[in-house]
């Protein structure tokens, strides 16, 4: 059936990707031209669909051209009209027409097409070279906010902003540091769905948002006198009807009132408002009466005063989150600047920008221009899973596909727009993706075109057999029912209940279990599996996020199968790429004992020093001395030394193959394979320096993953959004108690006209909490809006999931914890539905035939020659092999003839790796422009990728000018021609041809194989044997146990040592902590502290002691006049400065003048604080600054211990004496309260409680009554003093008790090991 515009609503397993080859091959066998494929365009979403839409093309019309498949030829017959002898000859026709026209074969990812047009368009107009497309935003973005904030100090008006950015985050209890906060802020303001607020705010200047803050502030500052006088209005109404606290229920009502003092808690409270209401109880049953008629005749005006505090607690929230984002908006124009600058600087493109690059160029050209541009227009359009296409995406598309189809051809005929997808499985609404777009379509309610759709429903599942099919129907009705009932993706028009085409019943299986069995349960079932026949690979087991990945492979511990994770196969985990990139940190820094440990460890471990040492401590101690860097390396390095300066002259692929042969790694280890894949790559774009690529290494090192091809002998865990459009014989589901909405707090929503007093602010931003559902109708809508849309998500999510199985589906569910609203509990709720308790199964289990993958036979023809195809991930893998394949040919015969041409010319270096008989040197790797000077046994080609063979481009100094002019002026078709002819040529000379290419599809213009090859299987030679081989890696995932170092005689002494020379309560802390840390910090004197431009939070610490040293210092002993403060604050500027030039030996740059500028503001905020103590009429006199202080302490075995501490500030406060510890960090205050002695020893989160005590005693032998201990947090606003209420009733001896427990457990442990805390 012809049509101009069609919809496929297809549900999973239906043949979406069937369908939509079999329309595109009706299209073109309907058309009068065999090469009508170069006017239609199919669009996909990954390279991974794009690779399987044109393999199923080809598939199809080489099954059509030999009448090979019945059913498919039946189908396309009825679908054209045309008899069996007229598809036979036009699908042969057209298979070799796209073969040998394949550049034409545009079935390609959307951001492929939409890349496309930008180069087009921007080549002629702008007159640039190809650019590089960048798929990671998150590095640029932070280069961008990086050089931002380092104008600072140039830029006054941009450091005034930024200071009182930060110094509002200290009222809002947030860390000041903005450089996090800006990061965020590009990532968001990124997001495509953000162009409409983005493009309003770029137009503002700084004077506009000036203004509005001030007005912000303004309005601020009433809503917060107007909630104090309500407050103290209400309580003067209580008081004046004789009521007092205890007369409301449990005091409620008045602890709010009281609770609103402080800004900080501004909050609204629902049950409060309820009682008022009288929903609930306002006051007790047995109140006396008369009280009661009190409370009833003033509660209407209780609820009125409510609702007022209310309705300005509300605003402010609203006012806060405007002034937390206002900075972070009055700089988008200049971190948008600041993006475009670095991309033409480094001639790159970010793949975020392009949607909204080509969106301009649409708006500025009609569509016949940007057709003209593109060298082709389209008439036909077919769009995959256009569930996950994004509302800009369709936008542009749009205009181009309305020109085809409402306009005709030369030849009369007019274009045609298929629409495949399932609204059920939109799981990418992050990524700018609308479920209601597909939605409206369908069912009519919008349309961009004046043509009204076909819409077909198919309902018929050929994936899953009848049992799961049914039980997924009967599971997500009920979801439906019982979550969203009015959603229409749900209604019965697009449900769920299609049919299985299968005739096996299959198997489900729902359990639950508790957390000690979880893990078990999934092991036991695996091994069910594999006993009933099913391979690893036929098993998958699939999970919402990375980290449960992880904690599968940590917890199911067997030698009966592997796991493996494609997701969590960080290369940073691998203990060799560490100890590499630890060597190329100390080319950095020879100074970073962190990193010497680090090298010590690993070669231990390794044993490369054999017997030298009895422990890694005795190692350790031996081997990290102070010494100069070269003499650590000769030193640690056995019969081959390790020469420092020539390893500093080496680029970083012979850096890592000299590393290796020193210090015997294995450079075939997949780890470092990936680590070289990832270096070679960063290569083609920067330049060959250990010093760029740590910096690359420092802020990517988290997603460089190892590459694994997808038929590696173990059993796979995916996550769910990787698994889409995949299919398994059997799934596993573990199902966890997260919540279905848990990212709701982390959203970011846009309020429109949020401020009837403000009108020219349009938009603000706040984060998404209940307090929205308070805000009005607009805000409510909004709220319940993104509360549904995350809804369908984690349902969509559980639907893609259930419906990959094919034969067996197992859910396995965790049942503690299960609170409501989680995923867990729908399993549960299910569960309850169908009157089961904790297990529930349908259908039988199945015996799986499985046999054995076979390798491919070899043909017994030694007459014809061979072409083997190699398929492999990235690029190191091919340089292996084509070295090995070089042995094999030269160790047979040394005078053979072999040409290797790199279609990838830089991999040479990768070859000349591994290459260690230089077999490179006496082959022949020119130009295959070259190459029919002479003819040759062997023949070798790299790269077999489209994209690199065939190429377009030549690179200077590749090939003689003359030849590379010539080639450049053919055009792209003669191109082709000519290198097709150079290409047969080659391979029909040779008796043996390997033909390599890279199958990684995740990057984006590489995985798909080159034309030839697909030539070769469907047009095959005579005169050759074909073999195929995937070069696969063995995966060996070692669990990462925790460090552990025995005691032994050097650490007694260091601790003998330690306990002599004085023990501090960090000290204490840091082994209650974590022991390790001890070990590396104190036993072998190790501090990790990384290097930064920046001041680090240790430094920042240490500044914020000195300033309050310097500024208090003038003062001791002496009582506080209000005066005083005035004077400290006046000479504060100096002093900060001057205090940080001591420190850090230069004036503060960039983030540190912000952190300079926080400091006096928290210094102040102190400083004002004690001053109306002061004029409150309070004494304070401080006795003693920065005061270093000795105790001794006699354990076991009458060992006297020095105790040692240097205490911030002891004073006196109407004469009671108090210690006090400044804090510049978080403080957690409810572990300043006191529970016992036990806690205090084992938990370190009560590390500053332990400080105090410790410090109590230290001054107990000068003091007789101390009073009060406590901690001066200077980030604290308001209030900066925080102390341990009733510290005055803890004994001395009860302290001295305590310490000399924790030392004796350090003497007595005897081991020490790596809790996992950080320092």
């Amino acid at each position: 059936m012809d049509y101009s515009f069609k919809i496929i609503n297809s549900s999973a397993g239906s043949g979406k990707t069937f369908n939509l080859a079999i329309e595109y091959i009706s299209k073109l066998l309907n058309s009068k031209d065999d090469e009508h494929f170069k006017s239609m365009l199919a669009l996909t979403f990954t390279n991974k669909a794009s690779a399987e839409m044109k393999d199923r093309i080809l598939v199809n019309l080489s099954n059509l051209k030999h009448q090979r498949d019945k059913i498919v030829l039946e189908i396309i017959s009825k679908r054209t009209g045309l008899d069996q002898s007229t598809i036979k000859k036009k699908s042969s026709n057209i298979l070799e027409k796209i073969l040998y026209n394949y550049s034409n074969f545009n079935v390609i990812t959307i951001d492929s097409f939409t890349n496309n047009i930008i180069r087009t368009v921007n080549r002629e107009s702008e007159n640039k070279d190809d650019f590089i497309v960048e798929l990671d935003n998150l590095v640029y973005i932070d280069q961008a906010v990086e050089e931002l904030i380092s104008e600072i100090n140039e830029d006054n008006e941009l450091k005034e902003l930024l200071v009182e950015f930060a110094k509002f985050k200290l009222t809002i209890n947030r860390s000041w540091d903005i450089y996090y906060d800006l990061k965020d802020f590009g990532l968001f303001i990124d997001k495509e769905s953000n162009r409409d607020q983005v493009e309003y705010f770029k137009k503002m200047n700084i004077k506009f948002f000036s203004q509005i803050r001030k007005k912000i502030i303004k309005l601020k500052t009433q809503k917060t006198i107007n909630i104090y006088d309500l407050v103290n209005n209400t309580f003067k109404l209580i008081n004046l009807n004789d009521l007092n606290d205890n007369d409301f229920r449990g005091g409620n009502f008045t602890k709010y009132l009281k609770s609103l003092i402080s800004e900080n808690n501004f909050s609204i409270n629902e049950s409060i408002e309820n009682s008022l209401k009288g929903k609930s109880s306002l006051y007790n049953k047995t109140l006396e009466k008369n009280k009661v008629e009190s409370i009833e005749k003033i509660r209407s005006t209780l609820l009125n005063n409510y609702l007022k505090i209310k309705t300005s607690v509300l605003d402010i929230y609203k006012i806060n989150s405007t002034l937390s984002f206002l900075p972070s908006l009055s700089l988008i124009s200049r971190i948008e600047e600041k993006i475009d600058k670095i991309q033409n600087d480094n001639n790159i493109r970010l793949i975020s920008k392009f949607n909204s690059q080509l969106n301009s160029l649409i708006k500025l050209n009609e569509a016949p221009y940007i057709y003209e541009k593109l060298g082709s227009r389209y008439v036909d359009f077919f769009i995959d899973e256009f569930q996950d296409t994004s509302e800009l995406q369709w936008e542009n598309l749009i205009p181009l596909i309305s020109n085809s189809i409402h306009s005709e051809s030369h030849d009369g005929s007019k274009g045609s727009l298929l629409i495949v997808g399932d609204p059920k499985q939109s799981i990418y609404r992050w990524r700018g993706s609308k479920i209601n777009q597909f939605l409206e379509l369908i069912i009519g309610e919008v349309n961009p075109f004046h043509l009204n759709p076909i819409v077909e429903n198919l309902d018929i599942n050929y994936r899953s057999c009848r049992k799961i099919v049914d039980f997924n129907s009967e599971f997500f009705t009920f979801l439906s029912d019982k979550l969203l009932k009015d959603v229409e993706i749900y209604n019965s028009d697009l449900n769920f209940k299609q049919k299985s085409n299968k005739k096996e019943s299959g198997y489900v299986s729902i359990d639950l279990y508790d957390n000690k069995t979880f893990y078990l349960k999934i092991e036991k079932q695996i091994l069910d599996l594999l006993n009933r026949g099913y391979s690893p690979s036929e098993i998958v087991i699939l999970v919402r996020k990375n980290k449960y990945a992880k904690e599968l492979i940590e917890n199911i511990n067997t030698s009966e199968f592997d796991l493996i994770s494609s997701d969590i196969l960080q290369i940073n985990n691998s203990d060799k790429v560490q100890f590499i990139i630890s060597i190329f940190k100390l080319s950095l820094s020879g100074n970073d004992y962190v990193e010497r440990k680090k090298v010590i460890n690993y070669l231990y471990n390794q044993n490369y020093f054999e017997k030298s040492y009895d422990s890694s401590n005795q190692c350790f101690f031996s081997n990290l001395s102070k010494t100069e860097i070269n003499d650590f390396f000769l030193k640690i390095s056995k019969d081959n030394k390790f020469e420092f300066k020539y390893f500093l002259s080496l680029g970083l692929l012979d850096a890592i193959k000299y590393c290796s042969s020193i210090f015997k790694l294995d450079i075939n280890d997949p780890f470092i394979i990936a680590l070289i894949d990832n270096i070679f790559e960063f290569l083609d774009s920067n330049d060959d320096s250990i010093k760029t690529y740590f910096k690359y290494w420092e802020k990517k090192s988290e997603n460089i993953k190892l590459s694994m091809s997808d038929n590696q002998n173990s059993i796979s865990i995916s996550t769910i959004h990787k698994s889409k459009g995949l299919e398994y014989p059997a799934v596993i589901i573990p199902i966890y108690d997260d919540k279905l909405d848990e990212n709701t707090s982390k959203d970011l929503i846009w309020l429109n006209e949020p401020f009837r007093n403000i009108k020219n602010l349009k938009w603000i931003l706040m984060r998404k909490t209940k307090n929205l559902y308070h805000m009005g109708e607009n805000a409510k809508e909004i709220y319940d809006s993104s509360v549904l849309n995350n809804l369908i998500d984690s349902i969509n999510l559980l639907y893609v999931a259930f419906t990959r199985a094919e034969k067996e589906l197992y859910i396995i569910s965790n049942k503690d914890n299960s609170g409501t609203n989680s995923f867990s509990s729908l399993i549960k709720d299910f569960l309850d539905y169908k009157l089961s308790s904790d297990k529930y199964t349908i259908g039988k289990k199945i015996i799986n035939e499985y046999n054995l993958n076979k390798p491919e036979l070899e043909s017994n023809d030694v007459n014809k020659k061979k072409i083997k195809i190699i398929s492999t991930s990235k690029n190191v893998n091919q340089a292996k092999y084509v070295s090995d394949t070089l042995s094999k040919i030269y160790d047979k015969d040394k005078s053979a003839k072999v040409y290797i041409f790199f279609a990838n010319e830089k991999l040479v270096n990768l070859v000349n790796l591994y290459d260690n008989n230089n077999n490179l040197k006496i082959s022949s790797n020119y130009h295959i422009l070259e190459s029919d000077l002479f003819d040759y046994d062997y023949v070798i080609i790299t790269n077999m990728n489209e994209g690199f063979f065939p190429f377009s481009i030549i690179n200077e100094g590749v090939v003689s000018e003359s030849e590379k002019l010539k080639f450049d002026n053919k055009s792209q078709q003669d191109q082709e021609n000519h290198i097709s002819h150079l290409f047969y040529k080659l391979i029909q000379k040779a008796k043996e041809v390997h033909l390599i290419y890279d199958s990684d599809l995740i990057s984006f213009m590489s995985g798909e194989q080159s034309r030839f090859i697909k030539q070769l299987e469907f047009f095959k030679l005579d005169t050759h044997n074909y073999h195929k081989k995937v070069i696969k890696q063995k995966m060996i995932i070692k669990k990462n146990d925790s460090e552990i170092i025995k005691k032994d005689n050097l650490i007694n002494d260091r601790i003998d040592d330690i306990l002599k020379k004085g023990i501090s309560a960090s000290t204490l802390n840091l082994f209650i902590k974590n022991p390790y840390l001890f070990y590396e910090q104190k036993i072998l004197g190790i501090n990790d502290y990384e290097e930064s431009k920046y001041l680090n939070f240790k430094d920042q610490g240490t500044l914020f002691h000195t300033v309050m040293d310097k500024i208090y210092s003038p003062y001791i002993n002496k009582i506080f006049k209000v005066e005083y403060f005035n004077q400290i604050i006046k000479n504060l500027d100096k002093i900060s400065t001057d205090c940080f030039i001591e420190l850090n030996s230069n004036p503060p740059k960039g983030k540190d003048l912000i952190f300079i500028e926080v400091l006096k503001k928290c210094v102040i905020n102190l400083l004002n604080f004690e001053k109306e103590l002061v004029k409150k009429g309070n004494k304070i006199k401080i006795l003693s600054l920065e005061n270093k202080l000795t105790s001794s302490i006699k354990i076991k075995d009458n060992l006297d211990v020095l105790l040692t501490g240097t205490i911030d500030r002891i004073d006196t406060f109407n004469n009671n004496l108090r210690i006090i510890d400044y804090k510049s960090g978080n403080v957690k205050t409810n572990y300043l309260i006191f529970k016992n002695f036990e806690i205090v020893r084992n938990n370190h989160n009560y590390s500053n409680m332990l400080q105090l005590l410790f410090y109590k005693l230290l001054v107990s032998d000068k003091y007789e009554s101390i009073n009060e201990l406590g901690v001066c947090l200077f980030k604290k606003h308001n209030n900066p003093f925080e102390f341990i209420e009733n510290s005055k009733k803890i004994e001395v001896s009860e302290i001295k008790y305590l310490i000399k427990q924790i030392i004796e457990s350090i003497i007595e442990t005897e081991s020490f090991i790596d809790s996992g805390n950080p320092a």
